[in-house]
């Protein structure tokens, strides 16, 4: 998993250990809801289901239907959905951020999808406020997009030609949610595919905190309604 080239310039802080890295562009930190870090979000996620273009996007600038190419592979739509809901839920658990699936890819604020010309294995794409002042911004819209062209699979196994969907989804929900690489490895926002674990690693879980503070927070901040401004790009290779 790295970034794009275009996006090496962006920057972060992690805490001492690096064990987290928060993404900044332009100055500021990104996220969902309101404007101020430790604040909670709600946040809609729809699959892409016929060709969609982006301008501006540099991999994700036209997705389609990510369920055919899986088929192929074994893996039903039922499943990728499942799949998909599981990482979801993993960073939902992890800090005060919600995410609720709807068919209406207009209303949705993270879209998924395959790309329409393979590259890498998968990549996120933010877009934020560019108009807005202040050590954070909003995420207005987010990208994920997957290789078709690659091989996928549900669950490790040894096989590491093959990447495991949810391990790979809930990577780039990190990204989408306004997270960066801290590093290589120890964590599932490591910039290096293993299967040493499925789920979070703390310091996943405490860069999730420290976007959108801890679970038990009751009020959630609103989740603006349209995409604008530049995207920031991060993949898995």
């Amino acid at each position: 998993m790295a970034l794009a080239a275009w996006a090496l310039a962006v920057s972060g802080v992690g805490n001492a250990e690096q064990q987290f890295l928060l993404l900044k562009l332009d100055g500021s930190y990104v996220k969902w809801g309101g404007p101020q870090l430790g604040t909670g979000a709600r946040v809609r996620y729809a699959f892409v289901q016929d060709e969609m273009k982006f301008a501006g996007a540099r991999n994700c600038n036209t997705m389609v239907a990510l369920a055919p190419s899986l088929q192929r592979l074994g893996i039903a739509p039922d499943r990728l959905r499942e799949e998909t809901s599981a990482a979801f839920a993993m960073w939902a658990q992890a800090a005060d951020i919600s995410f609720e699936e709807t068919d209406d890819v207009a209303r949705a604020n993270i879209l998924i999808g395959a790309q329409a010309v393979p590259r890498g294995r998968a990549f996120a794409n933010v877009e934020y406020d560019h108009d807005a002042n202040g050590s954070t911004r909003q995420i207005e819209q987010s990208l994920i997009c997957l290789n078709p062209e690659q091989r996928w699979k549900i669950g490790f196994g040894g096989d590491r030609t093959a990447y495991d969907l949810r391990y790979t989804i809930a990577h780039e929900i990190g990204h989408a949610i306004g997270l960066n690489h801290p590093g290589a490895h120890g964590q599932l926002m490591g910039f290096q595919y293993n299967e040493t674990s499925r789920s979070l690693q703390e310091g996943d879980v405490q860069g999730a905190i420290a976007l959108y503070g801890s679970r038990e927070k009751t009020d959630r901040a609103a989740v603006p309604a349209s995409p604008k401004g530049k995207p920031a790009e991060m993949g898995l290779r």
